[in-house]
């Protein structure tokens, strides 16, 4: 993530609002891994924004590759793929197919 030079980082506390259930879920694990329940709050979060970001990396690479498809006309078919991929579990290092219109 890019802060702009005008944002300033903001390091302090959050608050979130957990019904009773659910605290008590994160003070066993907590104490199950000898861990503060901040400490699994803080990673839990921190995982699903690299899951989500992750997800948001693939989507704009694939949204991408659609509108160079729709402008060149080039693609793999299906196939080749799957063949492409069945050769690559033999040797890593196999060439991906060309592209053709």
């Amino acid at each position: 993530m890019t802060i702009s030079s005008s944002e300033k980082p903001r390091n302090g506390p959050v608050t979130i609002t957990l019904d009773d259930a659910d605290q008590d879920r994160i003070a066993f694990l907590a104490n199950a891994k000898k861990r503060s329940p901040h400490y699994l709050m803080k990673e839990a979060i921190l995982e699903y924004l690299e899951k989500e970001e992750a997800r948001q990396n693939f989507v704009a690479a694939a949204e991408s590759s659609y509108v160079h498809y729709k402008e060149t006309g080039l693609h793999i078919t299906l196939d080749e793929f799957d063949s492409w991929v069945d050769q690559v579990q033999q040797d890593p290092n196999t060439p991906m197919p060309e592209c053709h219109k």
